[in-house]
């Protein structure tokens, strides 16, 4: 075939460069791509929801470390993925959200289904917006938007389709058989002297971790450099799967729910070396609930701290940093190693921080018939090391943050938006790109019937997906902030919902648990499943706080 379409090579140029599915709901503007895309033998998930569909795709994006693709309508399909768009944009997680429009013979005329400036509405939550109205820039537009999504801070892009490229032809010997590669900034060497240096001479030395783009190899040489040089390591908000949970100098997870005592350290170090991790406001929580920029003192901190991190944009944004190193943080631990780090015995302020941390994860049980407590410990028992968990937002997420540890990278999702709805959608995309993949989604009542229309979709297809829902009949995080503010409650209280039987009439078998013996054999019994499963967890007000 001498030429193609502007569909059918928008078609294999996905195939080829994504190598994984993309998730759409159908409508106008993409019906010709999303044939094109099975005729090209691209696994289709055809979601319920835009917000769902794209959800999956930023997490299929974070598994895989290449743009997860989502496919959506004109202007209503296009605005529905709006908030998933800004989850991806605030989680650093890599996509192209690819939406029709209508032909350039009617713009301006008010099209049906249309929105005349796509730049406008997504510019604040994407990192480009682009729109291609021929063919022929169709490889062109897609580079761009694929370098954008992988460089520097990864994220979502858009990139909006006139109907005319659907239809015009293109030479097939044009398209490149492999997408472009994203640029990454590399530190001087002398700065990477300096900080050698700088580490060395610290007493009470701290590294943070975080930020998307990493690789397992990567994760690894994290490990090492902790033990050769004795930094103990905390991780930013969601992302403790970057350092194993019993590794001796892994010392907390900062943000909302952090361990006090975590905070009170990192005010006592005198050295931070931050890896890969924004230093905005959820990362930089102090001991108090929602107090950003409280955790290290802005705009200039009493401590030494040097900011490793591939965006310029996050260099410098609101601290005055003691060094500002613009580099992929994998890459300046590699060349820490190769310096030969310092290494420091083991001493009261490596015992002292990991003494908290292990204080922090024992914790006690909660009170009433079911002990989330114990519910997550016997979760992390029966899984395998590399399951996947997501989670979605609100009070019930502190439970497997603090009880459910993690021992392999690239096994933890959450947004950091505080999007509620997030965890099915995200292991449905997980589990599309990834087969056979043991993949766990948590969520609270309110959390789930925000995107809990996807059970659907996982039953559709029969992914292997077990769903946790901590169901007490209320916005839980908010009523708790209500309490704390006002010492009452106003339009926290949900109407009761019975999940099991809601699963049942999606085809998906479900279990009701009550009390805490009845966690393990239901457990056990939804694990055995080949396709979607439910836990729905019963609990009251007690499950508010670990």
């Amino acid at each position: 075939m001498d030429h193609l379409t502007g569909a059918g090579a928008l078609a294999l140029l996905i195939r080829d460069w994504a190598e994984g599915p993309a998730f759409h709901v159908p409508g106008e503007g993409i019906l010709e791509l999303v044939d094109a895309l099975e005729g090209a033998c691209v696994p289709l998930v055809s979601c319920r929801h835009e917000a769902g569909a794209a959800v999956a795709a930023q997490a299929a994006g974070q598994v895989t470390g290449r743009p997860g693709i989502c496919l959506v309508g004109r202007a209503p399909g296009a605005l529905n993925a709006a908030l998933a768009l800004h989850t991806a944009r605030t989680d650093g997680a890599p996509m192209i959200l690819i939406l029709g429009q209508p032909s350039g013979a009617i713009a301006g005329r008010e099209p049906y289904l249309a929105n005349a400036d796509f730049v406008q509405a997504f510019a604040p939550s994407a990192k480009w917006v682009g729109s291609c109205d021929s063919a022929s820039r169709l490889v062109e537009m897609l580079s761009r938007a694929w370098v954008e999504a992988l460089t520097g801070r990864h994220g979502p892009v858009v990139l909006a389709l006139h109907e005319e490229v659907w239809h015009e032809e293109i030479p097939a010997a044009s398209l490149p058989a492999t997408p472009p590669a994203p640029p990454r900034p590399q530190a001087p060497g002398e700065d990477l002297d300096r900080l050698a240096d700088a580490l060395a001479a610290a007493q009470r030395p701290l590294m943070i971790v975080g930020g998307t783009g990493w690789r397992a190899e990567e994760t690894r040489c994290l490990s090492l450099f902790a033990e050769e040089s004795g930094i103990p390591v905390a991780t930013a908000y969601r992302r403790r799967d970057l350092m194993p949970a019993s590794h001796p100098l892994m010392v907390g997870e900062l943000g909302i729910g952090a361990d006090p005592a975590l905070a009170g350290k990192v005010a006592e170090a005198d050295c931070l070396l931050v890896l890969g991790m924004r230093l905005g406001e959820i990362n930089t929580f102090g001991a108090n609930v929602f107090e950003g920029y409280r955790l290290i003192e802005a705009p200039v901190p009493a401590q030494a701290v040097h900011h490793v991190h591939p965006d310029p944009a996050e260099l410098n944004a609101v601290y005055r940093t003691t060094s500002a190193l613009l580099a992929h943080p994998g890459d300046v631990l590699a060349a820490l190693r190769a310096r030969g780090p310092k290494r420091r015995e083991t001493g009261d302020w490596q015992r002292d921080l990991r003494a908290a941390r292990e204080v922090f994860t024992t914790g006690r049980p909660c009170p009433g018939p079911l002990d989330l407590n114990a519910v997550f410990r016997a979760l992390r028992a029966a899984l395998p090391a590399d399951a996947m968990l997501t989670v979605g937002a609100g009070a019930y997420a502190h439970w497997p943050q603090r009880y459910f540890g993690h021992e392999v990278f690239g096994t933890q999702l959450g947004p950091k938006s505080g999007a509620m709805g997030y965890g099915l959608p995200a292991a449905i995309g997980v589990q599309s790109a990834q087969p056979g993949r043991r993949v766990v989604a948590v969520a609270g009542d309110g959390c789930f019937l925000m995107q809990g229309e996807e059970l659907a979709t996982a039953a559709l297809y029969g992914l292997r997906v077990l769903t946790i829902v901590v169901n007490n009949s209320l916005y839980g995080a908010i009523a708790a902030s209500q309490s704390r503010m006002f010492g009452r409650r106003s339009g926290t209280a949900l109407a009761p919902v019975d999940f099991t039987a809601l699963a049942g009439a999606m085809g998906v078998k479900g279990w009701k648990v009550r009390t805490t013996a009845d966690f393990g054999p239901a457990l056990t019994a939804a694990l055995a499943e080949d396709g979607p499963t439910l836990i729905e967890l019963m609990t009251g007000e007690e499950a508010l706080k670990p």
